[in-house]
């Protein structure tokens, strides 16, 4: 017990002999009535008492501790400690933590724009893939290039950390690149020019070749799009504008009869973006609410509006234990409007809103939950402790949760289908041997659509090709049979061709979970994913610069 508690204890305990003592004489002889002062209200507590320990103890592991100590990280770790203590998702950034925090919301960083790793075991570095649109890509940077020389300097004893800080830099700002392609045996000498560069949120089923974009449109015969959304930047609803609309309103082909939203993996993102995609497909009704759980009052309502709403296409929203935040709000509200048929695995139960607060004049930031999400119907997807009811589920009939490994292998499928290599002849060139990331946790991923970077003037942008194995392609082997390796997405493609028999319909979501669950069709093999298993290593993070 410390001094104060002992101080406090014993004045506690005269108070109650004096409280006895005056009480026994009331009772024996009745004291001439007279006024009374109230008793004076107890000190209030001082509320920066606490912190006086703080200070104590910061002082004595500057002065005593065996080694030397950062009076920085001390104080850093003190905060982090204290915001520890209310849940996973307030926290404290430092500067440099606020600036990477604003690069991952906006998407937005300077630099050539390839994702790049480190082999473990020989420490040499190897572009994964460049980006689209990107200066690396219209300098003729491709996958599995490995990195010899930045400016002519030796990359010898340098960590991806490293590697990354030499590669960023300004804007219009050049990076002499020695590579060495895959394939090749003589290096060559790539300038870029660094570019602030935007990275898509925002993507199809496979590349397009030439410039490294997206083919939206899985199933030309049936009509029916897919896109996947990473996860919710500030460009993602006009990025998803520009996937759809043209399929919408290209009425050569025939009208689109079918959409894939995936959200699987999704981590969310920006409330604001998420409200707008749903907006896309919902003209009316609320979309989510927010609020504190001690209140029926919302302090905040989205609903939806016609503006921007496309056609009333059949539309099917695909979600996982991985998809969290502000997929969930999406998910959740096509749900509850019936606008959509949900299929795939309960999401994860992140369904509390973060609010930014500035502090140190903008040198760090607070990120502190200040309120819980309501779908439309008034549900809270919050996952706390013990609870059983939490995130969005899909009905009984289209909840099909894949096993780790399958989830490993539409991961591992994605990522080589976001592999732009260099086309060598009429051929493709083969899968980068070049280390992919392979997680099955929410990865952050940024998207918005990229400023056109110039060409190099050392070597021409090479046209590029999709990687061979990207996520919805079928058996590549002739006869060979297509084992699908994604049951979620094949389930999607057999609803949305079963239902085209039925003829149209403004009701397709609530018709189907309703009435016609078990409906089924044959899906063309072009469309499912590849059945080969994953034998690309796993290394350190592929990070953007």
């Amino acid at each position: 017990m410390n001094v104060n508690a002992c101080v406090r204890a014993t004045a506690f305990a005269v108070a109650l002999l004096a409280a006895g003592y005056g009480l026994g004489r009331l009772r024996s002889s009745p004291a001439p009535e007279t006024n009374v002062a109230p008793a004076a209200p107890a000190p209030a507590k001082d509320p920066y008492q606490a912190f006086d320990t703080l200070v104590d103890l910061r002082s004595q592991i500057l002065h005593n501790y065996v080694e030397k100590v950062d009076d920085d990280k001390l104080m850093t770790g003190a905060i982090k400690g204290m915001l520890g203590e209310l849940d996973p998702y307030s926290n404290y950034f430092t500067k440099d933590e606020l600036a990477s925090f604003d690069r991952a919301v906006h998407g937005q960083f300077s630099g050539i724009g390839a994702e790049i790793s480190q082999d473990p075991q020989t420490g040499a570095f190897v572009v994964v893939s460049p980006l689209d649109d990107s200066p690396a890509l219209a300098a003729g940077v491709f996958a599995g290039d490995r990195i010899l020389k930045l400016n002519g300097e030796s990359l010898e004893g340098l960590t991806l950390k490293d590697l990354l800080t030499r590669i960023g830099g300004d804007p219009d700002t050049k990076l002499k690149m020695t590579v060495i392609h895959e394939g090749e045996k003589t290096p060559v000498e790539l300038t870029v020019t660094r570019q602030v560069v935007q990275v898509h949120s925002v993507r199809g089923f496979k590349h397009l070749d030439g410039n490294g974009g997206w083919d939206c449109l899985i199933d030309p015969e049936h009509r029916i799009a897919y896109v996947r959304i990473t996860n919710f930047m500030e460009n993602t609803a006009d990025e998803l504008d520009k996937a759809l609309l043209p399929l919408i309103k290209d009425k050569n082909a025939g009208s689109l009869k079918g959409i894939i939203l995936d959200l699987r993996f999704n981590p969310g993102g920006l409330l604001s973006t998420g409200i707008d995609v749903c907006k896309r497909f919902l003209d009316s009704g609320v979309i989510v609410s927010a609020g504190r759980p001690d209140s029926s009052k919302r302090e905040f309502v989205a609903e939806a509006t016609p503006e921007k709403t496309y056609p009333r296409i059949p539309l099917v929203c695909l979600v996982n234990e991985y998809s969290a935040s502000a997929s969930e709000i999406v998910a959740g509200a096509l749900k509850d409007h019936k606008r959509a048929v949900l299929i795939g695995a309960r999401t994860f139960g992140k369904g509390s809103v973060q609010s930014l607060i500035n502090l140190d004049n903008g040198n760090a930031a607070l990120k502190l939950t200040t309120q819980y999400y309501y779908l439309p119907s008034g549900k809270n997807i919050m996952r706390k402790k013990d609870s059983t009811n939490w995130g969005v589920e899909p009905d009984p009939a289209f909840n099909i949760p894949l096993t780790d490994e399958e989830n490993r292998a539409v991961l591992v499928a994605r990522s080589q289908s976001e592999i732009i290599h260099k086309a060598i002849g009429p051929a493709t060139a083969p899968v980068s041997a070049a280390p992919a990331t392979e997680t099955v946790t929410p990865a952050n991923p940024a998207g918005t659509p990229a400023a056109a970077a110039p060409t190099t003037t050392t070597a021409p942008a090479t046209s590029a090709t999709a990687a061979p194995g990207n996520p919805l392609q079928g058996a590549t082997a002739a006869g060979s049979k297509a084992e699908p390796a994604d049951r979620q997405l094949q389930r999607a493609l057999e609803i949305l061709i079963a239902y085209q028999s039925f003829g149209p319909t403004k009701d397709f979501a609530a018709d189907v979970t309703t009435t016609r669950p078990g409906v089924s069709a044959s899906v063309p093999t072009s469309t499912l994913p590849s059945a080969k298993p994953a034998t690309q290593p796993s290394s350190g993070p592929d990070v953007p610069q």
